[in-house]
Formats: structure tokens, C-alpha cells, sequence
């Protein structure tokens, strides 16, 4: 997952130390989708969608 595909209110996990990350606020405009390149990652690994 990257900024610009999440939506206020999700959670990201890491699936490996269970770091949580939750979204206040969502990408609104394209400056943000020119910053926002590749996955989320911790650990080495990039983050999940919380279930």
C-alpha cells in the first residue's frame, strides 16, 4: 500500500513486530501522489491492511 490508495480511518500493520499505523487524514490532491511512490514498508516488509 502507498498514501495515495489509503482512505481515513484505515490501519496498517506490520505483519512481522505488529507495528500499527492509522490514517488521519487522506491524500487530497496530486501533490501528494507525486511524493508517494512504493510501498509502506517496516521491517523490511510493506505494511498491511488491518482486518
Amino acid at each position: 500500500m502507498n498514501c495515495n490508495e489509503l482512505k481515513a480511518g484505515q490501519t496498517l500493520v506490520c505483519e512481522r513486530c505488529g507495528l500499527e499505523l492509522k490514517v488521519i487524514s487522506e491524500c487530497k490532491d496530486d501533490k501528494c501522489a507525486i511524493g508517494c511512490v512504493g510501498d509502506i514498508d517496516c521491517c523490511g516488509e510493506p505494511m498491511k491492511l488491518k482486518e
